[in-house]
């Protein structure tokens, strides 16, 4: 539809009902509350009604009624993109840590977020959650507090809804005295899948999110402007037909799982073929709350990520001094031997001539 409508839009800043003052949101709470006059100013809580989309159809007639443009930074460094809000332009990536006022804006067509999980731990929580995550070894105990960098991202992501039915093969193998044949069967697995979510960032590292979650997507809500104030919202980067395909993966691992569950394990049985339809295809896109964070150990930065939601908390710590000593020993060791090798087979070989 070539015609139709592209909004242009941008995160809005709420003002205090009574002094005018920006407002900030603050994490678990249906308030916002004014730092100025202290003025509590209630964030409608509309009743949620999740409503999933038809993939298909989305894709053939609405993705472009339903696409938005919106005013975005992207960082120079690592190329994140973050739509832009009243903090944006004093912050810095949360991902590579480069200022964003030194990020190019411009507008991007996108797929607005229809709902989001709402952010429950605060900044402060966050930090002593992660710094405590981060001299939990006994060689990073001495780890400082204020060397914690953390941002507050709402990382977007797609869910998907699936209903398969795969038709599977199985050849076996059967023994009857000393004769051995092979027996081929067949199946069908109709399973149900609700809620895969796959992350559309194109930046964060997957890894590390996945050990943060799960992510109750039960408790959506509604996207509302009042709950993004004072975080950076990032935008997606995977399409809907990108993100359905890494969804995929997962589902067909699934269902390749539940089928040599079902048919039984052994040497003596191999699945041989699997077809499976994806029926009734729903999605949404959501923004899920993450706070990025680094710590410096020895000079070095190092990552970890901690789920605004749950508190969870996972990432990437640095190497024990005693496993890289003994690494270097056991190189230094296999070129000792190495060279004693080489030695004892020259002498062998001016030996024998």
């Amino acid at each position: 539809m070539e015609n139709a409508e592209i909004k242009n839009e941008t995160l809005k800043a709420f003002d205090c009902s009574n002094c005018g003052a920006g407002l900030k949101y603050k994490p678990g709470t249906t308030t916002l509350i004014c730092e100025y006059c202290n003025t509590k100013n209630i964030i409608p809580q509309e009743q949620t009604i999740i409503e999933e989309n038809d993939f298909v159809t989305y894709l053939e007639k609405l993705e472009s009624e339903n696409s938005v443009v919106e005013e975005t930074l992207q960082c120079k460094s690592c190329g994140a993109a973050s739509t832009i809000n009243i903090n944006s332009k004093s912050s810095d990536c949360p991902y590579c840590n480069t200022p964003l006022i030194d990020a190019s804006t411009k507008e991007d067509r996108t797929i607005k977020p229809q709902y989001l999980l709402p952010f429950k731990i605060d900044k402060q929580k966050a930090a002593l959650l992660g710094y405590n995550w981060a001299k939990d070894t006994w060689f990073t105990k001495q780890i400082q507090s204020s060397s914690i960098d953390l941002s507050g991202v709402y990382v977007p992501h797609w869910t998907f809804d699936v209903q398969t039915n795969s038709n599977y093969n199985v050849e076996r193998k059967q023994v009857n005295g000393n004769n051995t044949y092979l027996q081929s069967m067949s199946g069908n697995l109709s399973l149900f899948f609700d809620d895969i979510v796959v992350p559309a960032s194109g930046t964060v590292d997957t890894n590390l999110l996945a050990k943060v979650g799960p992510w109750i997507t039960k408790n959506l809500v509604n996207t509302n402007d009042q709950y993004l104030s004072d975080y950076i919202v990032e935008k997606h980067k995977l399409g809907l037909k990108q993100g359905f395909y890494v969804g995929k993966k997962a589902i067909d691992e699934t269902i390749s799982k539940q089928i040599n569950s079902q048919v039984g394990s052994g040497s003596n049985t191999k699945v041989k073929s699997i077809q499976s339809q994806y029926n009734n295809i729903k999605f949404k896109h959501i923004l899920l709350p993450l706070y990025v964070a680094t710590y410096e150990y020895k000079g070095q930065k190092n990552i970890f990520y901690i789920n605004g939601n749950t508190g969870a908390v996972a990432g990437v710590r640095p190497k024990s001094p005693i496993n890289v000593f003994l690494k270097k020993v056991a190189i230094v060791i296999f070129i000792i031997v190495g060279i004693l090798l080489l030695l004892v087979f020259l002498l062998a070989w001016l030996g024998a001539s």
